[in-house]
């Protein structure tokens, strides 16, 4: 009985965390509202409230949980090829595999609206993410595989890793393309 409860109480709270952050995509951090993320999430506001008594915490848990999620991603990936331009695509295909995932989180975040101590939530995303990519091209630079220094390397592949060049890339002309491009671009500067 009480695993049964507890299945129910994850469930919903998995539901109106998921309404909320859809809601903070949709109209903006200031404008969402406890009663329509309610409605979304198919539940009385009084349920809302009981799992967070403020639209701060309950916007606030929504976004850690799923930064939470993408970090332990993130920070578990390794490279499962050994030649330079196996491993950059792979690198390269995580960070849009995840920014696909992830992206009405991390849209969220970029949108600065948010209160700042939830928006940092932003650069704990970009340390971890930074750590991957250092980790990655120093490994690289150690088997003498890129075409300048390994600093020069990391800080290129930052920016074009980069959740907002992602959110062109994918929105722009390049599209579908947008990838291959992006990977175009950090192979030939950098193997």
């Amino acid at each position: 009985m009480q695993r049964e409860r507890a299945k129910r109480t994850a469930r919903t709270v998995a539901s109106i965390e998921s309404a909320a952050l859809r809601e903070v995509a949709r109209r903006g951090y200031a404008a969402t509202r406890i009663s329509e993320v309610a409605r979304r999430a198919r539940v009385a506001a009084r349920t809302v409230y009981l799992h967070a008594p403020t639209k701060e915490r309950l916007v606030e848990a929504a976004l850690r949980r799923r930064a939470d999620a993408l970090i332990g991603r993130i920070e578990r990936w390794r490279p499962r090829g050994d030649s330079a331009d196996v491993v950059l695509g792979e690198l390269i295909a995580m960070h849009e595999r995840e920014y696909r995932a992830e992206s009405v989180l991390l849209e969220t975040l970029v949108d600065g609206a948010l209160p700042r101590h939830v928006a940092a939530l932003l650069r704990e995303l970009d340390r971890v993410r930074l750590e991957i990519i250092s980790r990655t091209l120093n490994d690289l630079g150690r088997q003498g595989d890129l075409r300048m220094r390994t600093s020069d390397a990391i800080a290129l592949a930052h920016a074009l890793l980069s959740y907002p060049t992602w959110r062109t890339a994918l929105t722009g002309p390049g599209r579908r393309r947008a990838p291959r491009l992006i990977s175009s671009a950090l192979k030939a500067a950098l193997v």
